[in-house]
């Protein structure tokens, strides 16, 4: 019996069934993120930049026990359109994860906590760096530098069901508090959150692997100072991907999805944090594809492309952006098949606009250079 391998569909949606490791993986390297926008008044800021040094590491301790590590360090600048900048940099939170295989083949639990390492205090100018890295329209390495930290568990399981896998996963995160501003002293508390995951997969002909991954979050009550603040809505996502053979030695993988968040509740009169509302029904589609192409023994060419559109039911703050852009996978020492060195240098471009209100609007263009140097096994 194979555990789930609708590894594409899981991967673009976060980590839902996560393997035991074979071997000591590491992975590491910069990222230069950076965004212009043509009408600075719409925007709020002229550009922003973000330097990031992302990392993460699995070591198995056992063969049905590994540990997994991640974090980064980031550091992002923006700009207003008479030049003055605000920078907010730091460490993020540090991600530490436990997967056991409690003795079935088909049922991993993994333990895990968000050490909170991270810069969570900010200046209100800094504020503003924080709010534009977490947007959801544009894609960022790192989206936030800190929250306090939290702990929980997940629970997954894979069967092979007829010519399908089946996947199912449930998980439960407790968060801490932490004070978001450093000029109110005031404890803020995100709500502790649920997740649930079902994913499908089945082969296609001779070379091909058709995923779908569909997925809902109910969180609690977020608390300012020990007073319940805000009411999440409900979020539910779903994304479907195919991935294929290209000839005998090159791949392919298309996907496309959604995230629907239902409107938010603000519970109190007047907020500690000011800047606090309702919020309302929200939706993120999502559609791209990856293509692998063999150069020579040692490498291979990663064209990609890729569009993010953002709708919010009051209108105000959506948009669209794309992108295209291209890696090169070297393996500088190793096989194929077994542990090996591999540099990965890539490049994007993206452009797309976003439009404040009915009568507020700005194009939107930016790129993304990175050089990550991975160590581990091959597939």
């Amino acid at each position: 019996m194979r555990l789930l391998s609708a590894a594409s569909a899981l991967l673009l949606a976060g980590a839902f069934l996560p393997a035991l490791a074979a071997g000591q993986t590491v992975g590491v390297g910069p990222v230069v993120q950076a965004y212009q926008f043509d009408n600075a008044t719409a925007a709020g800021i002229k550009s922003i930049q973000l330097i990031s040094t992302p990392f993460a590491v699995t070591v198995p301790v056992m063969p049905t026990l590994a540990v997994a590590v991640s974090g980064a360090y980031a550091r992002g600048v923006a700009k207003a359109e008479g030049g003055e900048q605000v920078t907010l940099q730091g460490l993020t939170d540090t991600n530490i994860d436990v997967t056991f295989g409690v003795g079935l083949d088909w049922l991993i639990v993994t333990a895990g906590a968000s050490l909170p390492t991270g810069n969570n205090t900010h200046s209100l100018e800094e504020s503003l760096v924080a709010g534009v890295v977490a947007a959801e329209l544009l894609p960022f390495a790192v989206n936030t530098w800190g929250s306090g930290g939290n702990a929980g568990a997940t629970v997954a399981a894979a069967r092979q069901v007829g010519s399908w896998g089946l996947g199912l996963s449930a998980g439960y995160r407790v968060a801490s508090e932490y004070e978001p501003l450093q000029s109110q002293t005031l404890s803020y508390r995100p709500g502790d959150q649920l997740q649930l995951r079902v994913a499908l997969d089945r082969d296609v002909g001779t070379s091909g692997t058709f995923s779908v991954l569909f997925g809902a979050q109910r969180y609690g009550n977020d608390q300012i100072s020990g007073s319940e603040l805000f009411r999440s809505g409900l979020r539910l996502d779903a994304i479907v991907s195919y991935a294929f053979a290209l000839g005998l030695r090159s791949s392919a993988l298309v996907y496309g999805g959604v995230n629907h968040r239902a409107n938010g509740t603000l519970l109190q009169q007047e907020s500690a944090l000011g800047g606090a509302t309702d919020t309302p029904a929200q939706q993120l589609f999502l559609a791209g594809a990856d293509v692998r192409l063999p150069v020579g023994r040692r490498a291979a060419l990663r064209p990609t492309a890729d569009l993010r559109v953002f709708r919010a039911e009051d209108g105000a703050s959506q948009g669209w952006i794309s992108a295209v852009g291209v890696g090169f996978d070297y393996r500088v020492a190793g096989t194929n098949s077994g542990r090996r060195l591999v540099l990965t240098p890539s490049a994007k471009a993206r452009f797309g606009r976003v439009i404040v209100s009915d009568d507020l609007e700005t194009g939107v263009v930016g790129w993304e250079a990175g050089l990550t140097l991975g160590v581990g096994l091959g597939r």
